[in-house]
């Protein structure tokens, strides 16, 4: 979207208001509160915006004003202007977005979401977490575990984890495997693998020899699609990697 229409929809929903009161004060339906570029924002125009952004497929945030000022998704939640059925309705509408998916993950802890400050790390805060525990609480963007100290998190595989689970769809409608994620771990030796959208949705992987689906990652024994298309795999959950005779119908 055009920064100027972002900017009209902004004003349609009057989205920032004067600055007044502390935070959170003011009568039913004109709550407001001040966002991290000084800007005050009105509670019903922010869940407004929210809503019209979304249905339009958009899951990032920026300040209208200065429109180079990300708001992350936390912290228009700090603000405390969502009520909690409002804040569980616009975070399932995020998840919703095949966008989302790179940007946006649960944290363990308390299940909201999280949108990413530093693509470059996989300690990833979580605001509402910290201000609870009265210190930093921090998890792994890819395997969702929490970060204790660098220490803790010294499992290679987590970056894999981050590049299955951020994995776009494969968009080609007239594949076997259209609605795959764009990459695959091999489930003998989660080697990363991706598919040439031609001809059947078998896959041998070059490094262990591994024969298989790349829709239902089933060991491959000549069965017929459509089988069910797999979710993201999980690699490092609990420190242990996911092997074929691990996924459900697999043949021992």
């Amino acid at each position: 979207m055009a920064s100027e229409q972002w900017r009209a929809l902004a004003a349609q929903f009057r989205v920032i208001c004067r600055p007044g009161g502390p935070p959170g004060a003011g009568p039913p339906g004109a709550l407001r509160g001040q966002v991290s570029c000084g800007h005050w924002v009105s509670a019903a125009g922010l869940r407004g915006w929210v809503r019209a952004l979304l249905d339009q497929g958009i899951t990032s945030f920026r300040c209208p004003r200065c429109p180079d000022t990300p708001w992350l998704w936390q912290e228009l939640c700090k603000l405390r202007l969502f009520s909690d059925e409002d804040q569980a309705t616009l975070e399932a509408q995020i998840l919703a977005q095949e966008g989302a998916r790179g940007s946006y993950r649960q944290c363990p802890s308390c299940q909201h979401l999280v949108q990413r400050l530093d693509p470059g790390t996989l300690r990833t805060p979580c605001l509402p977490c910290s201000q609870r525990a009265g210190g930093l609480f921090c998890f792994c963007w890819g395997c969702r575990r929490e970060w204790r100290d660098p220490s803790s998190h010294a499992d290679s595989r987590c970056p894999l984890q981050a590049a299955l689970h951020d994995a776009p769809k494969i968009q080609a409608p007239r594949s076997s495997i259209h609605g795959c994620p764009s990459l695959r771990a091999c489930p003998g030796c989660n080697a990363l693998l991706s598919h040439t959208t031609q001809g059947c949705p078998m896959v041998v992987c070059p490094e262990c020899r591994c024969c298989f689906c790349y829709r239902c990652l089933r060991p491959y024994r000549g069965h017929q699609p459509p089988c069910p298309i797999a979710d993201p795999q999980l690699v490092c959950e609990g420190g242990v990697g996911l092997r074929s005779s691990q996924l459900p119908g697999a043949a021992l």
